[in-house]
């Protein structure tokens, strides 16, 4: 396949990511068989790496956002399937480059599917955890999951430790579930006691797995 070809596919596949042209809003309206359905499920499957140059720089150049935040998905689809550290990295420094809540939103929950190696920047990440945003602000909690860093692990300890909005501490146990340590016991442990049960809960189920992961 041709590097030319393989444009078309990316700019046809966006194109038919963002295609309204069949969505009617009637009785038994099935959203499962539209154009933009079908092709975000084919995006979701796209394990390509040679795309990921095309990719960044129809991104660098895209004014429309979105169609810039269609191209995120697919990246970050790409970086999930193929585990592509340029694309990771991209991604991630892209966080602090769109204003758009929601653009940022969705691209804090891409980066969360994909893997992060030891070494990978999560400053913009770890800085969005602190946003007043609470949409931007959950999923990048979120987006500090399968990271070895233990940068993150003490990002989300620091916000069981000083937070009480419970949406924070619900998506920060959900996220120390999956990349706690023994460190983070104690800080979870705080909270088993909390009126708030999804609170409560998530922290028990965090503790429960970090002990699980350490033979205990």
């Amino acid at each position: 396949m041709t590097t030319v070809t393989m444009d078309k596919y990316l700019i046809d596949l966006i194109e038919r990511m963002l295609d309204t042209s069949d969505q009617i809003m009637e009785a038994g309206y099935d959203s499962s068989k539209t154009i933009s359905w079908k092709a975000l499920r084919e995006a979701e499957k796209v394990d390509k790496a040679d795309y990921v140059p095309q990719l960044i720089l129809f991104i660098d150049k895209e004014k429309d956002k979105k169609k810039r935040g269609e191209a995120y998905f697919l990246l970050g689809h790409i970086a999930k399937n193929t585990n592509d550290t340029t694309a990771l990295n991209y991604l991630i420094q892209r966080v602090d480059k769109e204003t758009d809540k929601y653009i940022v939103s969705s691209l804090l929950d891409r980066i969360g599917d994909i893997k992060k190696p030891t070494g990978t920047n999560l400053q913009p990440l770890i800085t969005a955890t602190k946003n007043d945003k609470w949409l931007i602000r959950h999923s990048a909690i979120q987006s500090l999951n399968y990271s070895t860093d233990p940068d993150a692990e003490s990002t989300l300890i620091e916000i069981l430790d000083s937070s009480d909005n419970q949406y924070n501490l619900t998506y920060s146990n959900a996220t120390l579930n999956r990349i706690g340590t023994l460190r983070a016991i104690p800080h979870l442990e705080k909270h088993l006691k909390s009126r708030k049960r999804d609170v409560k809960d998530s922290a028990k189920f965090a503790i429960e797995e970090i002990l699980k992961r350490n033979g205990q």
